[in-house]
């Protein structure tokens, strides 16, 4: 559904706190799935944030995943310490002098955690039950004159995230406006971010009661709509790719992310004909059924059909490439181009 006013967009039936927390139990396995991805996204963000913010000497990352963006920044800031809280953290959670890692949601932050000049939640507002609650929280840790730093996706164009069951909420800056200002925060500025990391939008959050940034406006009820279109298209995917592969053919994958995670749960018929999927570096593949083998072992396979379930807007780059190798790309970057 998407609300009219701010045009944020939200699941049709309530989840409660108990189904959110379970989400999170020990077989949440994000961050351990793909260590080079994760370490690599951790070093973008850092230096997106550091772009946008000065040194800080008490940092508080809620949703810290593997520890790996709060290490980057301690790094380039050697007189700053680190408190990270994640309800996946895995129980090889890594303490010493300069940060701590925890395991738990936001409202179980330790007493004697204190308060934070900058706090940092990335990904983690659109996983949230109430997102001017969570605000609330953040904000009562915050010190005097400190920032609290939320990314999240973008909301428009709409993207990937609406296929999430786990992202309960697309939020406009218009969205977020209206939940910071119930948590007594201001917008200090709202940003999109470089090319490199991808459809996501910083806010950054101080005390206040009003906030100096107002939000462009766009039309909410044009947004549905584009909403709607777009989630049609996710709807056509699996019959779409069924017509392009020859009736009953067995065919391979490239591509073992998110993207091909989505491609399992949205066109379910067509995964079901994979037998492998081929990848650079099997060692950052998630577990998605299907074998998982070295790019070089299907080349070897002269002319096998092979679905590209990489994110849309590199299929034609890597079309070309199987091309190239002697393979038979299936693309649907025309259906979906983002």
């Amino acid at each position: 559904m998407s609300c009219l006013s701010c045009g944020a967009a939200f699941h049709t039936s309530g989840i409660s706190g108990a189904e959110i927390r379970t989400i999170y139990d020990d077989e949440y396995a994000l961050a351990r799935w793909s260590p080079k991805s994760d370490a690599q996204r951790a070093r973008a963000y850092c230096s997106w944030i550091r772009s946008e913010c000065a040194a800080s000497r008490n940092i508080l990352e809620v949703g810290c995943g593997s520890g790996g963006l709060l290490s980057e920044l301690l790094q380039a800031w050697p007189g700053a310490s680190g408190f990270g809280l994640d309800p996946a953290l895995s129980e090889a959670r890594r303490s010493d002098d300069r940060i701590r890692l925890v395991r738990g949601f936001v409202e179980e932050i330790p007493q004697d955690a204190g308060r934070f000049d900058l706090i940092i939640a990335v990904n983690v507002i659109e996983h949230t039950a109430a997102p001017e609650m969570f605000l609330k929280a953040l904000r009562s840790h915050l010190a005097p004159n400190g920032q609290i730093i939320i990314i999240c996706p973008e909301a428009r164009p709409p993207n990937l995230e609406l296929l999430f069951f786990d992202h309960l909420y697309s939020l406009t800056p218009s969205a977020l406006l209206a939940a910071s200002t119930a948590a007594s925060l201001a917008m200090r500025k709202q940003i999109s971010a470089p090319q490199e990391i991808g459809n996501f939008q910083m806010i950054v959050l101080g005390a206040g009661a009003s906030s100096p940034i107002t939000p462009l406006a766009t039309s909410s009820s044009d947004l549905y709509a584009e909403r709607h279109e777009y989630l049609g298209r996710w709807a056509r995917l699996d019959q779409t790719l069924l017509d392009r592969t020859a009736a009953g053919s067995r065919i391979l994958a490239f591509g073992g992310g998110q993207t091909a995670a989505l491609l399992r749960a949205y066109a379910p018929r067509a995964w079901s004909r994979i037998d492998a999927i081929a990848v650079d570096d099997p060692s950052e593949a998630w577990t998605l059924g299907p074998a998982v083998v070295s790019y070089q072992d299907i080349v070897q396979r002269t002319g096998s059909t092979v679905l590209v379930g990489t994110s849309p807007h590199v299929q034609t780059l890597l079309a070309e490439r199987l091309s190239r190798d002697g393979l038979r790309p299936i693309t649907w970057n025309d259906l979906i181009p983002c």
